[in-house]
């Protein structure tokens, strides 16, 4: 058997096997008690209660375990199909977890109903040979105690099983809490069962013992011997059980908060990858869902950070993020660029698609980090035009002069990128550039739900007109005359002729680098 077979076996049985283990806590505690020191059990009804247990014992293993299957058997179903990677329909999956979540509370009701019947088939069968009543009630009370002491104990095997073993599979991402139709096992319902377990059952088990050396006919050192005798074996006996009980109460909270506190520490160094393993539908395992919650929408938030700052400076992108740039609207003074690639179609047309998506993208790539790198924030990629601004949405009051200088970078990069095009036998790029100062409104528009920083005005218009006057001219960066008389310093450019350009009266003075 290899030892994925041996994995799923394991956890098909996990509950099985846990349920088993509280059964026997409960057997040992009653047979202990009906036979051990200190039980003032006549011999001849020890006789008849050995006789009882040889039937009573097997069975109560056996009608369990016999239960715990049929309970099972939508949850061994989807086990079966996950682990051979079959299908599994969506109702069959919810019916899988409800009864998972279900199941301690399913067991430890079939755990007390065994109890209680033998509690009462105990009392009836010692009342059918004659036994009296302190015998009768002796017998019933020790089924009844050894019932809760095995279903306190299962209660707690189960949910530490459960929580340990098959949530994790059944429940790989949390969300226990919004399964329906599930019994939630809140922390007061733990420490109450506790309480009941380590405090409430000892106690009435011994005051039932201190009763019944009220109706025997012994000796007081007799009586104060068998007394002793009794209240020792069973101080025993539930210590044993309480300090396990709280050995698993304080592993299944401390567990899952020790996982919160290690993601919460991750969360605090700026680590989102994480996850705290949600494994109770609780108050803990909500609160766990929810850091799981916060988590992802931080690591998003993070994400988005990050690709935001591929579209602008991390100067600019963190005082965005911080408020400090209205998006709202408002006048500025900016210097906008527009470069244009030259020729671009016809290589289009002859080069594969996938080589033209790596030529437009290297030449892209070149030219957004020289905007870059001169404080520059390119707006949009419209086709194989590029439109840039400087001095917004941050301001800069040398803005035309990053502008200038980020045009002649780059002029540079394009001789590189076309030094590595010629090397792999394609023709070299041109292009234009138009870079022009003046005011605009710079705002978020868009519809509700896609907006874009964009910029409206004259200036975005001519700067777009002077781009395409380097075809006229033979000239691949052009200036505006607004832009170069904000240039403090010498300033390598030419004058060319005064044009008119579509939508403006008069002409406009312009430059070329």
């Amino acid at each position: 058997m290899n030892r994925e077979k041996f994995n799923l076996i394991r956890l098909k049985n996990a509950m099985l096997f846990s349920n088993f283990i509280a059964n026997i806590i409960g057997v040992s505690v009653v047979l202990f008690l009906t036979y051990g020191p200190g039980s003032p059990t006549p011999p001849e009804f020890a006789r008849l209660a050995h006789r009882i247990n040889l039937i009573f014992v097997p069975l109560s293993f056996i009608l369990p375990i016999v239960g715990n299957i049929l309970y099972e058997r939508p949850i061994r179903r989807y086990l079966n199909n996950r682990f051979f990677k079959e299908s599994v329909e969506e109702q069959e999956a919810i019916e899988a977890r409800q009864r998972l979540l279900n199941e301690p509370f399913f067991l430890i009701a079939l755990d007390f109903a065994l109890w209680l019947t033998a509690a009462i088939l105990y009392a009836a069968i010692f009342w059918s040979f004659g036994a009296g009543p302190t015998i009768i009630q002796r017998a019933f009370l020790r089924s009844f105690y050894t019932g809760l002491i095995t279903t306190t104990v299962a209660f707690f095997v189960l949910e530490f099983v459960l929580q340990k073993r098959l949530v994790p599979y059944v429940f790989p991402n949390g969300g226990l809490y919004m399964t329906p139709r599930t019994l939630k096992i809140r922390i007061r319902t733990r420490l109450v069962a506790l309480l009941f377990a380590c405090n409430l059952i000892p106690f009435f088990t011994m005051l039932g013992s201190m009763w019944d050396t009220y109706k025997t006919d012994l000796e007081p050192a007799q009586l104060l011997e068998r007394l002793q005798s009794s209240m020792l074996s069973q101080a025993m006996i539930f210590m044993a059980v309480g300090v396990w009980l709280t050995f698993l109460v304080s592993s299944n909270l401390t567990r899952p908060l020790q996982a919160m506190i290690h993601v919460l520490r991750n969360v605090r160094n700026g680590h989102f990858e994480n996850k705290v393993r949600v494994t109770s539908n609780d108050e803990i395992g909500y609160t766990g869902d929810v850091i799981n919650e916060m988590t992802e929408g931080l690591k998003e938030r993070d994400f988005v950070k990050e690709t935001f700052g591929k579209y602008v400076t991390k100067e600019i992108r963190d005082e965005i993020l911080a408020g400090n740039v209205s998006l709202d609207g408002e006048l500025k003074e900016v210097t906008v660029l527009f470069a244009d690639l030259r020729n671009f179609t016809p290589m289009v047309e002859t080069t594969p698609p996938r080589e033209v998506v790596r030529i437009i993208n290297g030449y892209f790539k070149e030219m957004e980090e020289s905007i870059r790198q001169h404080h520059g924030l390119v707006l949009q990629y419209i086709g194989d035009e590029i439109e840039a601004v400087f001095g917004a949405p941050i301001f800069s009051k040398d803005h035309p002069l990053m502008a200038v200088r980020a045009a002649l970078e780059m002029r540079k990069r394009l001789h590189t990128v076309n030094q590595d095009l010629e090397r792999h036998g394609y023709r070299a790029l041109a292009h234009g550039i138009g870079i022009h100062t003046g005011l605009v409104l710079a705002a978020n528009i868009g519809s509700p739900d896609r907006l874009s920083y964009a910029l409206i005005g004259d200036t975005v218009n001519l700067s777009s007109r002077l781009q395409d006057l380097n075809k006229e001219f033979g000239t691949d960066i052009i200036i505006s005359a607004a832009t170069r008389d904000r240039i403090t310093g010498p300033l390598p450019s030419r004058e060319l002729p005064a044009t008119t350009v579509k939508g403006k009266s008069e002409a406009v003075k312009i430059f070329a680098l």
